[in-house]
C-alpha cells in the first residue's frame, strides 16, 4: 500500500531548502568572483613587482657601469690620453729618455695640434680625437737606439703616441767605417701624440 505524501506539510522545508540551496550557490558564485578578482589583482602585482626589481637590477647594473668607465675615464685623464695636449710632458719625457741613452744629438720639433685620422677610426660627433706632430731628429751610434727610445719613453709616460715614419742614413755613406764611440746613422721620425677631447655634460 503507497504511502501518501503530504504536501502541504512537507511545502515549507522544501522552499527552506530551496532558498538554502539558492543562497549557498549565490555564495559559492560570488566567493568564485571574488576569488577570481583577487588572484587578478596579484598577477597585477606581481607582474609590476617584477617590472620594478627588473629597473632596479639595471639601475644597479648601470651604476656599476657607470662607475667602471667613470674610474677608466679618471684613468685616461690622468695619464694624459684625455683632456688637453701635455707638449711640457712629452718634452720632459724626451730629455729624461737622453738623459739615461746619452745619444750623441736628439732634438725634436712640435707642430700644432691637428685632427688624428685613420681610415678605419670612427667616433662619437662628443668625441674629438687629435694628434700633436712631432719631429723626432736623432744621431745614433746603432738603429737599436731607437727601439730604446721609444721603450724609454713606454717606461715613463702613459699617453698614446704613434709612429708614423722613419728615415735612416748612414753618416759618411755605405762604405763608411762602423765608429763605437760616435754617431754611425741619422734617423728623422715623425711622432703623433694622441689626445682625445671629449665633451663633459
Amino acid at each position: 500500500m503507497l504511502n501518501n505524501i503530504d504536501w502541504r506539510f512537507l511545502k515549507r522545508s522544501l522552499i527552506l531548502l530551496a532558498v538554502a540551496i539558492v543562497f549557498s550557490a549565490s555564495i559559492i558564485m560570488l566567493s568564485l568572483q571574488y576569488e577570481g578578482g583577487k588572484y587578478q589583482e596579484y598577477k597585477t602585482v606581481k607582474s609590476s613587482l617584477s617590472k620594478t626589481h627588473g629597473k632596479y637590477k639595471k639601475l644597479v647594473d648601470d651604476l656599476e657601469l657607470i662607475h667602471q668607465y667613470t674610474q677608466t675615464y679618471n684613468d685616461y685623464r690622468v695619464s694624459g690620453l684625455v683632456g688637453p695636449e701635455r707638449r711640457l710632458s712629452w718634452i720632459e719625457t724626451l730629455e729624461t729618455v737622453n738623459e739615461v741613452l746619452k745619444l750623441p744629438r736628439l732634438s725634436y720639433t712640435l707642430s700644432p695640434q691637428q685632427g688624428f685620422k685613420r681610415p678605419m677610426l670612427k667616433v662619437d660627433k662628443a668625441v674629438r680625437v687629435n694628434s700633436t706632430p712631432m719631429e723626432l731628429d736623432m744621431d745614433m751610434l746603432h738603429e737599436e737606439d731607437l727601439f730604446a727610445v721609444l721603450e724609454g719613453i713606454d717606461g715613463v709616460i702613459e699617453n698614446l703616441y704613434t709612429l708614423d715614419s722613419c728615415r735612416f742614413d748612414r753618416i759618411g755613406g755605405v762604405n763608411a767605417t762602423l765608429n763605437t764611440k760616435s754617431e754611425n746613422i741619422q734617423a728623422s721620425c715623425l711622432m703623433r701624440w694622441v689626445t682625445i677631447d671629449a665633451k663633459e655634460n
